[in-house]
């Protein structure tokens, strides 16, 4: 490949593809913009509908906040997240 050229592997921008937006701040909050419902929600797991992905997050103490039609907040000891 010549060196001005570029690969594109995205035809359509990251902000265009209707995939769902995470923002982490420490281990403690997590905001979530995509999300389409809750399938399961307790004090150690909660497990969002976001579309084409499930995401599980696992943790402690963990609380949920439904902020609007595509908007989540998880507080709480996140300790990992799962797309499954």
């Amino acid at each position: 490949m010549k060196q001005n050229q570029k690969k594109h592997y995205f035809a359509v921008p990251l902000e265009q593809a209707d995939l769902p937006h995470f923002e982490l701040n420490g281990a403690r909050q997590l905001l979530v913009d995509g999300c389409l419902g809750i399938l399961h929600y307790d004090e150690t797991k909660v497990c969002l509908n976001c579309g084409k992905e499930v995401v599980e997050i696992s943790g402690s103490n963990l609380s949920l906040n439904h902020l609007g039609d595509s908007e989540a907040e998880v507080k709480g000891d996140i300790s990992s997240l799962k797309f499954v």
